[in-house]
């Protein structure tokens, strides 16, 4: 009988709709914005493939515990060790203002978390702050500083986050981790494309089976099912691999000792 029978367009309209009406906070555009300007700037600054992207799941991946994908979110904002996703970008302007008014200035904002302590000048406002296209374009350019000064992505990637050696070894070897199953995933790569272009592509534009972990300290400020199953601890490695791991931040440790130890003239 086709007198039930919708089209395909119909048909994918409703179930956007009921995904959207499901979960506000997760809808199609605020999802998709971070992976489409990561992808972009990575075209347009020559960044490897994925790198910007995996940073930004690093920095301010959301879990999304329904279709057990990371998102990168838009609208986070973290402050004395505290991360919040707020469900706009008002919302998160706003947050900003009133831990502002409170004396904090050590604030980490939007897609790539940029600074607003570290970096005083990157933007002229807090809404070109959280746009994402000026704060995924800021935090490529730093990136590509980075890598000028150590000519090595990976490092300029741990240095992104911090240049102290016990805090950089650590965050790079996560941020390689996950920047390794992004690039293992190339099928599923975000393009920058409008939602007519989702036949052949899931609902958010990327796997739902992406099991990358959420950064610790953030949470919803949202409502969120409260019966939502506990997150998996994606990043468990192998012993093999958390072995290579340590051995690795401690050579890296050893090689930072040694340069100071020169720099010091205490080598011998």
């Amino acid at each position: 009988m086709t007198l039930f029978r919708k089209p395909k367009a119909a048909l994918l309209a409703a179930l956007l709709a009921m995904l959207c009406a499901a979960k506000p906070a997760l809808a199609l555009e605020d999802a998709l914005v971070c992976g489409q300007e990561t992808a972009r700037q990575e075209k347009l600054q020559t960044i490897p493939d994925r790198l910007l992207h995996a940073i930004s799941l690093v920095e301010s991946g959301r879990w999304d515990a329904d279709h057990r994908a990371t998102l990168a979110w838009p609208w986070t904002v973290m402050a004395e060790g505290e991360g919040r996703f707020l469900p706009s970008k008002d919302a998160a302007i706003a947050e900003v203002k009133k831990l502002q008014a409170r004396g904090v200035r050590n604030i980490d904002v939007g897609c790539m978390q940029v600074n607003l302590l570290a970096h005083p000048d990157a933007f002229a406002t807090l809404d070109e702050a959280f746009e994402p296209r000026s704060n995924v374009a800021y935090a490529a350019r730093f990136l590509k500083d980075l890598q000028a000064q150590d000519n090595n992505w990976g490092q300029a990637g741990a240095h992104y986050h911090s240049q102290t050696p016990a805090e950089a070894a650590p965050y790079k070897a996560k941020l390689l981790a996950v920047w390794d199953k992004a690039r293992g995933h190339a099928d599923t790569r975000i393009e920058l494309a409008s939602a007519e272009d989702m036949g052949n592509h899931s609902p958010f534009g990327i796997s739902f089976q992406s099991d990358i972990a959420p950064p610790p300290g953030h949470q919803d400020v949202f409502a969120m099912s409260s019966s939502s199953p506990a997150k998996p601890d994606a990043l468990v490695r192998t012993e093999a691999e958390r072995a290579a791991a340590k051995k690795s931040a401690e050579a890296y440790r050893q090689a930072k000792l040694e340069e100071y130890r020169q720099k010091k003239g205490l080598a011998g």
